[in-house]
């Protein structure tokens, strides 16, 4: 999607954090490393208790709130509309649908919500060494702003290039979900690619999830 220009992402981090990107941040790279429909993704370096650290600051688009609330009212008419024309499709309960959709993107629009998620997954985890979840900066997070661990992974296609073993990496990654299915009962609902990345060596390859 279209990228947010900096001046607004600068003001979005800002509002939400309540200081100056320059007193919050080290540095932050105003090129974007990812843009996504509800955020952008920005590099940077926060000075912590423990020193300086390498981090990624994820920005709610401005305004995504307002966007998401209308295409949400018009999904609710849709569905009404259709219950109401073609009563065949009440079986399939389409307004019980537009209600789930909306309780699922509405979590989604709370960074602090998916911050506690980062840290219960790394609890469950804790001591695993097939899989790692970026560490979440608390002091520079919010509801619209979140400040992760930078994980310096490769891309798969990347990490095939470099040596590793595709199969071990597949393989490692099957546990883990079914970890999280089976015995946690709390699951990453969203691991595409962009969300994965390849650290360690080909010989003790790692799973990294964010």
């Amino acid at each position: 999607v279209k990228t947010i220009p900096w001046e607004a992402v600068r003001e979005a981090i800002e509002a939400e954090l309540g200081g100056p990107v320059g007193e919050l941040y080290v540095r932050v790279d105003e090129k974007p490393l990812a843009s996504a429909s509800i955020a952008q993704v920005h590099r940077g370096v926060w000075r912590g208790p423990e020193g300086e650290r390498d981090v990624a600051i994820k920005v709610q688009r401005p305004g995504i709130q307002a966007t998401v609330t209308r295409d949400i009212d018009l999904l609710y008419w849709l569905a009404r509309a259709l219950e109401r024309t073609i009563p065949e499709s009440r079986r399939y309960n389409p307004v019980d649908l537009v209600a789930e959709f909306d309780r699922s993107i509405q979590a989604e629009l709370d960074f602090a919500q998916e911050a506690d998620h980062a840290e219960r997954f790394a609890k469950n985890f804790e001591g695993d060494a097939r899989v790692r979840f970026p560490v979440i900066h608390r002091p520079v997070s919010g509801r619209r702003v979140l400040t992760m661990e930078y994980l310096d992974g490769y891309g798969l296609h990347a990490a095939l290039a470099a040596g590793f073993d595709g199969k071990r990496i597949a393989e490692e990654a099957v546990g883990v979900v079914i970890k999280m299915a089976f015995e946690d009962g709390f699951f990453h609902a969203d691991p595409h690619p962009g969300n994965l990345k390849v650290l360690g060596t080909p010989e003790a390859p790692v799973v990294g999830l964010l």
